[in-house]
């Protein structure tokens, strides 16, 4: 593993036994310290950052770049007194010669592989390392450039060492910026080696769990599913482990009955072996797309419709509206006896012509029917008219049936136009072409419903949930599903 080790430096992370720093401030005794290295050089400690580069060495993690992050103030009079000498940057120094020689617990760093950055502002004055808003504001900005420089390292974080202040941003700038990337090292003055603690993974969790469930809302399962891939260790760290087994495949399923590919979305439940408790509604969504009949597939349309109206999709969405009336026209033709054949000729409910065996038997000729020796080709206009002789004119409830059909006629005409021109669709266009030129905007809230309505008429009974309620519910309780 190629890396970075990041470590603040504060009064306590260099020592030496024959030089105690007893009424010397850090900045005095670092630099006595430096002057004499030659001579001290063999017995200086680093009680803390030499339990990290234990930790990494015994790892065989190779370190690319240390970054030390020290003090240096500007001096009195300028400068706080106190603050400035407590500051750290002459300790840092001593530990760069330390990796440098080879007198660390990591095997020996070239000089190149170490730098030191000093806690400043943005003109480059040094500051209070005790100031969280200016530290906070110069790690993100120091590790932004790091990250760019190392974008697949792994940065390990050395956080013990330092001011609070430095402890805090550490935490917060290294994991927002390196995100999945992050370790972070916790050094206990009574553990021997450094305790990795997850708490990168845990700030991360909640806002990539809320991502997913964005996505899930917006019905974007692809995108949740690639966000679950990129960061699945973290998303599922916690998480009951049976549930976090079943997220992937849950997306996949998700993602492909939108896109009414059944086959793969059973394909992506099927291959689910240890369900636990949330078995009877995995079996529940796979049987839902074990070869649904078809008037479970014109509700699955109706739920597509609504779920592209709601998040803006008007283009797709007209598109389910065609797809929609459409299907509705050939249920209602199959209801009273029509036959369609396939373009093998053989019969079959989806066929795209209208069998002539079948025609010649009817009382009416179509008006589109020339050719006597010839299937004829069953689109939604041909169905309409064969709709308006074989439910008849003079039964009032299928006159209104057709009539609420027609009314989806100006947004198909809408649909096939968008075919030939590159002008987009809005809200507003939705409702004239559904309600009349005068109509206002909201008037296109009206459409989803009109849908459902002519289901209910058709099919004879209510439509069924929304599939996509009740999966995104599910993939909520699996997120939630987290251990004590």
């Amino acid at each position: 593993m190629n890396a970075l080790l990041i470590c603040n430096v504060g009064g306590r992370d260099v020592l030496h036994p024959a030089l105690p720093k007893n009424g010397h401030s850090e900045r005095q005794w670092a630099q006595t310290a430096l002057a004499r290295y030659p001579e001290l050089c063999g017995d200086f400690s680093l009680p803390i950052i030499s339990k990290a580069l234990h930790y990494l060495a015994t790892r065989h993690v190779i370190l690319d770049h240390v970054i030390l992050i020290a003090s240096d103030q500007s001096p009195p009079p300028v400068g706080n007194a106190q603050f400035w000498s407590s500051d750290t940057i002459y300790s840092a120094q001593i530990i760069v010669r330390l990796l440098c020689d080879g007198l660390t617990p990591y095997p020996r760093l070239d000089g190149q592989q170490i730098t030191i950055w000093t806690i400043q502002t943005e003109d480059g004055q040094g500051c209070d390392p005790s100031d969280y808003d200016l530290t906070l504001r110069f790690l993100e900005r120091r590790l932004a450039e790091l990250r760019r420089v190392y974008p697949h390292h792994t940065a390990f974080f050395e956080v013990t060492g330092g001011t609070p202040a430095m402890t805090t941003g550490l935490l917060i700038a290294g994991t927002e910026i390196f995100g999945s990337q992050t370790e972070i090292l916790s050094v206990h003055p009574n553990q021997a080696l450094p305790i990795a603690l997850n708490t990168g993974k845990r700030l991360l969790a909640t806002p990539l769990r809320a991502s997913l469930r964005s996505h899930a809302a917006s019905y974007a399962y692809a995108a949740a599913a690639r966000t679950f891939l990129e960061h699945e260790a973290i998303i599922t760290d916690r998480l009951e482990p049976t549930a976090a087994r079943l997220i992937a495949p849950l997306l996949a399923y998700a993602h492909h009955r939108f896109n009414f590919d059944f086959v793969n979305a059973r394909s992506a439940l099927q291959r689910v072996r240890n369900a636990g408790p949330w078995r009877a509604e995995l079996d529940s969504l796979l049987a839902q797309v074990n070869k649904p009949e078809r008037r479970f597939l014109l509700a699955e349309v109706v739920h597509g419709a609504a779920a592209r109206y709601q998040i803006g999709l008007y283009a797709d969405f007209l598109t389910q509206v065609v797809r929609f009336e459409e299907n509705l026209l050939r249920y209602l033709c199959l209801q009273q006896g029509a036959w369609f054949l396939n373009r093998q000729r053989q019969l079959d409910p989806d066929g795209t012509y209208l069998a002539r065996e079948w025609l010649t038997q009817q009382t009416f000729t179509l008006s589109r029917d020339r050719d006597p020796n010839r299937d004829l080709i069953a689109d939604r206009s041909v169905m309409r008219e064969l709709l308006g002789h074989l439910l008849g004119r003079a039964q009032p409830g299928q006159h209104n049936l057709l009539t609420a059909i027609d009314r989806l006629g100006e947004l198909v005409k809408r649909r096939n136009e968008l075919t030939h021109h590159l002008e987009g669709v809005q809200k507003a266009g939705l409702a004239r072409a559904f309600a009349g030129p005068q109509a206002p905007p909201a008037a296109a809230d009206q459409i989803v419903p009109h849908l459902e309505q002519l289901y209910e008429q058709v099919c004879h009974q209510p439509l069924p949930p929304s599939p996509y309620q009740h999966i995104n519910q599910l993939l909520d309780r699996l997120l939630q599903a987290t251990q004590s």
